[in-house]
């Protein structure tokens, strides 16, 4: 099961949360078996016309399975959804607000609620939001999915202490559910606690043991903590299972790399450069490897090819800045004074172009530090020469 799945299980959970009785306001009353497979047979053709995005097809279809059985909840769920996918959320809102506590049983009223509260979060009203959320775990203090969707909220607003610890209390109370294991190790993960999110990123993993998101995110929490190895055995689990699959082999060279592996961690780069011939990224990888074994050769080389991709790319630009800059700490070393400053020159100049040419502040920052650097060492020389 795809970690994809995971999430949309999670989506239909607030989405499970909307119901709607007819514009009059009638009171909802139990129906008997014949209605509800009336309003099974209408809510499955607007279900086949929304995968389609047939939106004003799905509408009628939905309205008539709720006159059907107007307890039947997936039938509002998805006319909820459908105005949420037409961008009227005024209409979507109402399906939910004014039918909230009108279901004959707690457990669609509390659904109900819980939507609400997802749908004040999204207009921009989180105080009645957060007023819904605790007053549906108040009623239901031992409700996994209570927990579970007010921690995603929290998430939503940045609050992540405390969507970690109701996570913590979705787990306590249903630690069998892979969709729950998994979001609590991801809540680890966003508050750079590896090891207890390798913990139950481990444990959703015996779940759904195929599924790449959960092998990716273990991977990277062993990067995290320096664990290059494990880092590299679910890596190449990914592989096994999607064998082109370019970013687990980038990120096994990057393992290698750390691990001081050159030669393993070329190859992996190689293979993932034979499978996609115009990806920059990999030629990132490669460049950072031959500068740190100052093969500068090999680096002009990989430079030159990956401008013959993109020209002006900046984060190539701030490499091959990279690469005079290491020319001249060489000429330096070996007290070649007027070849240094020529190259820590040219290392200012491709800089400061690097600067014109990317809007990622890491890059910028990147490009100014080597310039004070060469420009440093610009002045060292002249000390010494005069």
């Amino acid at each position: 099961m795809r970690i994809s799945r995971i999430f949309f299980i999670f989506f239909l959970l607030v989405l499970a949360s909307c119901a709607s009785v007819s514009e009059k306001k009638q009171e909802i009353k139990q129906t008997d078996v014949q209605e509800v497979s009336e309003a099974e047979k209408f809510y499955s053709f607007a279900f086949e016309h929304m995968k389609q995005k047939n939106y004003n097809e799905a509408i009628p279809l939905l309205e008539k399975a709720i006159k059907a059985d107007p307890s039947y909840v997936d039938a509002y769920l998805a006319l909820r959804q459908v105005y949420l996918e037409v961008g009227d959320t005024s209409k979507a809102f109402a399906i939910c607000t004014e039918n909230v506590g009108y279901f004959p049983d707690p457990e669609s009223n509390r659904k109900m609620a819980k939507a609400i509260a997802s749908l004040y979060a999204m207009i921009g009203e989180p105080e009645k939001a957060e007023l819904l959320f605790k007053k549906v775990i108040k009623e239901f203090p031992e409700d996994a999915n209570s927990y579970d969707l007010y921690a995603s909220y929290l998430e939503s607003q940045g609050r992540y202490d405390e969507a970690l610890n109701n996570y913590k209390k979705a787990y306590k109370y249903k630690p069998d559910d892979g969709g729950v294991v998994f979001r609590l190790g991801n809540a680890y993960f966003e508050r750079k606690r590896y090891r207890e999110a390798i913990e139950f990123f481990k444990k959703a993993k015996e779940t759904w043991s195929k599924d790449i998101e959960i092998i990716k995110k273990l991977a990277e929490s062993y990067v995290e903590i320096k664990e290059y190895q494990n880092a590299i055995e679910e890596y190449r689990e990914i592989i096994k299972i999607i064998p082109d699959h370019v970013s687990s082999r980038i990120n096994i060279g990057n393992a290698y790399l750390k691990l001081g592996q050159y030669q393993k961690a070329e190859s992996y780069y190689k293979e993932a450069l034979k499978i996609e011939p115009d990806n920059i990224s990999v030629y990132y990888q490669l460049i950072n490897l031959e500068l740190t074994r100052k093969n500068f050769s090999a680096v002009k080389k990989y430079i030159n090819e990956g401008f013959s991709i993109e020209p002006d790319d900046g984060i190539l630009l701030a490499l091959y800045g990279e690469y005079y800059y290491r020319l001249g700490l060489n000429y330096m070393q070996d007290k070649k004074w007027r070849l240094s400053k020529e190259k820590f020159e040219e290392a200012k100049r491709i800089w400061k172009k690097t600067i014109t040419k990317t809007s990622d502040s890491k890059w910028i920052q990147y490009a100014q530090k080597g310039i004070k650097n060469a420009q440093e060492n610009i002045d060292r020389i002249n000390g010494l020469i005069w």
